[in-house]
């Protein structure tokens, strides 16, 4: 398994991933599958690239995955704050990619000097709250039927790791 810089010749698998998540559901607000011109603009928006990375994961030369650094709020005094997100295509489920993605992600915003990494985590997402527990992230909210997913209701669960 590989992790390195997205390019735009992983935009295809990017935008491919993503969308299967909303196909899906459980792990994304979007309804609708995003088209390659949304998600390339998704992937623009991280700038600087150095202090904002999107990585894919690659494992026997396919990308199997992508995560991102995100600005948790445009206001200056929360810079010190990132958001993290991180896809896994189903194919990949349950071979320790999510796991890989959310160290680095962690060793990524230690490195570049975030204070704070958070995540927003639908309340029903048994692998992704495993995942914040695992790396000792605390709940700091929870918003109660938050997203309307069709006819059902999603709870999202707020998580945070403090970084010092």
């Amino acid at each position: 398994m590989v992790i390195r810089d997205a390019q735009d010749d992983d935009l295809l698998d990017i935008t491919r991933i993503y969308n299967m998540a909303v196909v899906v559901g459980g792990s994304t607000a979007d309804l609708t599958p995003r088209n390659l011109d949304q998600r390339r603009e998704w992937v623009y928006s991280h700038n600087p690239r150095n202090q904002y990375p999107v990585v894919v994961i690659e494992v026997d030369g396919k990308v199997a995955g992508f995560a991102s650094l995100s600005k948790y709020h445009s206001r200056a005094g929360y810079s010190e704050i990132t958001e993290f997100s991180y896809y896994v295509d189903k194919a990949y489920a349950r071979q320790g990619l999510g796991t890989r993605l959310v160290r680095w992600l962690l060793d990524a915003a230690k490195r570049i000097g975030f204070r704070i990494a958070v995540c927003v985590v639908f309340a029903d997402n048994a692998g992704s709250t495993a995942l914040m527990n695992r790396f000792g992230f605390e709940r700091y909210g929870y918003l109660p039927r938050a997203c309307r997913n069709g006819d059902r209701f999603l709870d999202v669960a707020y998580w945070y790791k403090d970084l010092d």
